[in-house]
């Protein structure tokens, strides 16, 4: 399974709030699953022509149980440039830039 989720937050000058209780459920989920390699959560500012920047969260693949209680969307895998760790695991983005080599 490769699948990737995500979660638009919206207008980055409001979204601060959403942000931190996402990352609050996200490792609550992950502790509960005893930390599992790979479970990371990432998010990025994305303004895609737009006036204003909205947050985007994605879920790696190994993140599909909180994604799906957490009503993310499917997507494809994101680039990696300008992506911020948020919470979980912390060598996916390592692992995730080495196999993009």
């Amino acid at each position: 399974m490769n699948q990737w989720f995500y979660i638009n937050l919206g207008d980055a000058m409001l979204a601060t709030e959403a942000l931190y209780q996402l990352k609050d459920d996200f490792d609550n989920h992950f502790q509960t699953l005893n930390c599992p390699k790979n479970m990371t959560l990432f998010y990025r500012h994305e303004a895609e022509a737009r006036l204003h920047c909205e947050v985007m969260v994605y879920f790696t693949p190994a993140s599909q149980s909180i994604a799906k209680i957490l009503a993310a969307k499917p997507c494809e895998t994101p680039c990696m440039t300008g992506l911020s760790y948020l919470a979980g695991f912390n060598q996916t983005r390592k692992q995730q830039q080495d196999s993009n080599l």
